[in-house]
C-alpha cells in the first residue's frame, strides 16, 4: 500500500485566490451637479463662491507675497528651513498674473469693482470672466459668458464695457 501512494498521482493544493485589499481611504461622494458656464451656470460646489478676476487675485497675492517677505523666516509656519515664499512657482504665478493682469493700478481695480458691482444682475463668476477677458463688445462679450444673453441688454453691456476700457491700463 505504501507502494500505491508512492505512485498515486498527488493532489496539488488549489492555486491561491486573489483578494483586493480593502479600500484603504474614504470614497468620494458622487459630484451632486455638473459644472458648466452655459445660458444658465453652473458651478457645482463653487456656486455660492466669491470668484476673482485675474487682476484681483494679483492684488491679493502680490500683497500676501510681500507680507510674507517682511516676517521672520523662523515664524515660518512650515518650518524655519523652508522658504515657501521665494519658490520658483510662486514666481512664476505672480509674473504670470502681472502679465495677464488688466486693471493693475488700486484705483482702476476699486473702480471697476464699484462698476461691476453696481450691476446685481450679474454673478461673481461673470464679473471675473468680465474683468479679465476684456471684450470688446457685446457680441463678444456674450459669445465668451453665454449667461449675458438674459441678464443685459446689448446697450447696457456695451455701456458697461466701455467703461471698463476706459480703466484699463494701457502700458504699450
Amino acid at each position: 500500500m505504501d507502494e500505491e501512494m508512492r505512485d498515486a498521482p498527488r493532489e496539488l493544493p488549489p492555486p491561491p485566490v486573489f483578494r483586493a485589499p480593502k479600500s484603504i481611504s474614504r470614497p468620494k461622494p458622487p459630484v451632486q451637479q455638473e459644472e458648466e458656464l452655459g445660458a444658465e451656470p453652473k458651478l457645482g460646489d463653487f456656486d455660492d463662491v466669491h470668484a476673482l478676476s485675474v487682476s484681483e487675485a494679483r492684488a491679493v497675492i502680490t500683497a500676501v507675497h510681500a507680507a510674507r517677505k517682511k516676517k521672520d523666516p523662523a515664524s515660518n509656519p512650515l518650518g524655519g528651513d523652508r522658504v515657501h515664499n521665494d519658490s520658483q512657482t510662486i514666481n512664476q504665478f505672480i509674473e504670470y498674473l502681472e502679465n495677464f493682469s488688466r486693471f493693475k493700478q488700486s484705483e482702476n481695480l476699486h473702480a471697476l469693482s464699484g462698476l461691476l458691482d453696481s450691476h446685481y444682475e450679474i454673478s461673481s463668476v461673470e464679473k471675473a470672466m468680465l474683468g479679465s477677458l476684456a471684450c470688446d463688445s457685446a457680441d463678444e462679450a456674450k459669445t465668451l459668458i453665454p449667461s449675458l444673453a438674459t441678464k443685459m441688454t446689448d446697450d447696457a453691456l456695451q455701456t458697461m464695457l466701455d467703461e471698463m476700457t476706459k480703466l484699463q491700463d494701457r502700458f504699450g
